[in-house]
């Protein structure tokens, strides 16, 4: 009988232990799965960040002579 007592409460101490492993294992893959979310939120706010100064940048007039030639037609801001 002090066999079958020992048995369970070595599968008791085991059973525990491996819950509070998967307990450990989910809690780290949640938190990976935050961070790469985060990171995917502040790329895509760069990404768009660039995009912007990429237009920008390529609809802006280049010479003094374009900036008047836009001014002069009426077509700054379109």
């Amino acid at each position: 009988m002090m066999y079958l007592y020992a048995g369970l409460g070595v599968a008791f101490i085991a059973a525990l232990t491996l819950f509070g492993w998967v307990l450990y294992r989910a809690g780290r893959n949640a938190a990976r799965v935050l961070s790469e979310q985060q990171s995917v939120t502040e790329a895509n706010a760069q990404n768009a960040t660039l995009s912007r100064m990429n237009k920008a940048a390529s609809t802006a007039p280049q010479t003094d002579d374009e900036l008047m030639a836009k001014l002069r037609d009426g077509k700054e801001g379109q």
